[in-house]
């Protein structure tokens, strides 16, 4: 049975999302597949738990920080000079960050100099840990257990954006609970042939935690198909493997299917 795990990462266990993906029967129509809540509070002790028993993970957090930060950074505390330039760039976004920029897709946030850091940090300790459960680290470009994926590239992607579904509250009236209902529709309709998502549905719509981590399940379960982005030259496979890269699925939501298994 093939279990996916989604995390909307955050620096604290209260407002990291979670879900996960389980398929219960290998029928040739692809359809059994389940979407569960798994115990909360989100922390390290039961991220580390979890992920090592789920065949991958998809999770919203950078895997690594821009080649040119960690060289900035070793140089500096070597008392030698300052390799940075007056375009910063280099040294605040990735690669990956960058590709997701150019295809329009979104701007994620910076690994080395946002808020985004702390979750960086959290995020390579917990692939620390999954390494010692695993018996050896996931390669950060997502070809093994472990993948980099952004929500909002997807909802892009897909077709199914709404801005402002961040935050709210649950009163049924407020703008960012609708925005999130319209999201969740959107999925349930794609995906009810194979995937039964009644079990998360009001979490879903209550949180953007939860609504997040199901789409990075659902990245993560896409990419079991090579139906995501990939790094294309050899230069930007080596540096995916160093910084992360961002799977972002690469067809319409009305194409979603499981992998075959």
């Amino acid at each position: 049975m093939m279990r996916v795990l989604g995390i909307d990462l955050a620096a604290q266990p209260k407002t990291t999302g979670l879900v996960l993906l389980s398929r219960k029967t290998k029928a040739a129509d692809n359809q059994g597949w389940v979407a569960e809540l798994p115990p909360s509070p989100a922390t390290d002790e039961l991220l580390i738990d979890l992920g090592s028993q789920v065949d991958v993970i998809g999770v919203d957090a950078p895997l690594g920080w821009p080649e040119p930060f960690v060289q900035a950074v070793m140089a500096h505390q070597s008392f030698n000079p300052w390799p940075g330039t007056e375009n910063r760039r280099p040294l605040t976004h990735r690669l990956t960050d960058d590709r997701v920029r150019d295809q329009g897709w979104g701007q994620p946030m910076s690994a080395s100099a946002d808020r985004l850091g702390s979750v960086a940090m959290r995020c390579a300790l917990l692939q620390r840990e999954w390494a010692n459960r695993w018996g050896a680290a996931a390669e950060r470009d997502g070809s093994g257990r472990l993948l980099e994926v952004y929500p909002a590239a997807a909802l892009r992607v897909w077709g199914i954006s709404q801005p402002g579904y961040k935050g709210g509250t649950k009163d049924a009236a407020d703008p960012a609970r609708k925005a999130r209902n319209k999201i969740f529709t959107a999925l349930r309709t794609a995906t009810e042939p194979w995937l039964d998502l009644v079990s998360v549905r009001e979490s879903c719509v209550d949180s953007d935690h939860t609504l997040d981590a199901l789409i990075s399940a659902v990245i993560a379960l896409l990419a079991q198909w090579s139906a995501t982005s990939r790094p294309e030259s050899d230069e930007d496979l080596r540096l995916a493997k160093v910084e992360g890269w961002i799977h972002v699925p690469i067809g319409p939501l009305e194409l979603i299917r499981p992998p075959e298994a």
